[in-house]
């Protein structure tokens, strides 16, 4: 499943949308044309990435931000229309863009780890292929926290990152587009 980690407030654009199923403006996000809509906010990285890799079940993207109160948890709207302030109708949204989206994986059936070769380095990393893509291994923590936050630097700096969270580790991984198996 397909993850939009926003921890910094320039990444979004916080709005109102409808969508098609309510009559109600919903409280938004907007970032890579993209609307989505808020979910629920809970305190810790843990439950947040349970609730993400639910929701990835049904074929969901998210979105992540980070609160006072801990992680605020946004479903893709692919239908949802931007639903500006009823006191200035003409009001518009500025468009923004965000960080590479972040893969999660849950399924040990999805993945394989395997030995790779990159050009930059001598020797061979560890790795693991997903979706015919190679990725070397460039964290593993039990803290759930510190594997967001490096991620979502990674996905900001341009890079495409991909977790593997298992019962009791987190693991973060690089794309290597010109790694070979080794």
């Amino acid at each position: 499943m397909s993850c939009k980690l926003l921890f910094d407030r320039d990444l979004y654009t916080p709005c109102h949308i409808q969508v098609p199923d309510s009559d109600h403006r919903l409280s938004g996000l907007y970032v890579d044309n993209q609307f989505y809509s808020f979910l629920k906010v809970v305190p810790e990285a843990r439950k947040a990435v349970d609730i993400m890799l639910r929701l990835g079940k049904h074929d969901h993207t998210v979105a992540l931000t980070q609160t006072r109160r801990g992680y605020a948890v946004w479903g893709h709207e692919p239908d949802a229309r931007y639903a500006p302030p009823a006191r200035k109708p003409g009001y518009g949204i500025k468009p923004v863009f965000g960080p590479q989206p972040s893969l999660l994986v849950a399924d040990e059936n999805a993945y394989q780890t395997c030995r790779l070769q990159v050009p930059d380095v001598t020797k061979p990393l560890m790795a693991l292929t997903y979706n015919n893509r190679y990725y070397s291994f460039f964290k593993q923590d039990i803290d759930a926290n510190k594997i967001l936050d490096i991620a979502a630097k990674l996905a900001r700096r341009g890079d495409e990152t991909l977790m593997v969270i298992e019962p009791a580790m987190y693991t973060l991984a690089l794309l290597e587009p010109n790694g070979r198996l080794a």
